[in-house]
């Protein structure tokens, strides 16, 4: 495949990693504002907010570059993405199974593309952190 193609993603500095973090305080503090000014503030739209901003922080931190890139590392990106994919079909899964139980039906406002998109961010970030780890331990 050529250098330039359409499936070469490039990644971030590791500095965008500091950015990444203001996403998971700043939704809280803004949530917070909302309902100070509107009280009748949905409580829908406030979780919608949280999950966009967590999506956001956690997709920055998967495609920020680690300090040393070599084989072994975008390997681990590679199954990080797989698992990721893997958790966030099985927990889907288990919350359409919950949703029905509790409620007599598979559908529901809470599943949306904010709270899919945090959730297979969050999966991904997590595989490759227990990668990272697990790599880690080993070598010691």
């Amino acid at each position: 495949m050529e250098k330039n193609s359409i499936l070469n993603v490039p990644l971030l500095s590791p500095g965008w990693k500091k950015l990444a973090y203001v996403f998971f305080p700043l939704p809280v503090l803004l949530v917070i504002g909302m309902a100070v000014v509107n009280p009748k503030l949905d409580p829908n739209e406030s979780s919608q907010i949280i999950y966009g901003f967590w999506a956001i922080g956690f997709g920055i931190l998967n495609l920020s570059r680690e300090k040393v890139e070599d084989e072994m590392i975008k390997t681990f990106r590679q199954q990080a993405f797989q698992t990721g994919f893997y958790w966030l079909i099985w927990g889907l899964a288990a919350m359409m199974l919950v949703n029905y139980l509790r409620f007599d039906r598979i559908t529901s406002e809470m599943f949306t593309a904010y709270l899919v998109l945090f959730l297979l961010n969050a999966y991904i970030y997590g595989a490759f952190q227990y990668q990272k780890y697990m790599a880690d331990k080993e070598e010691k």
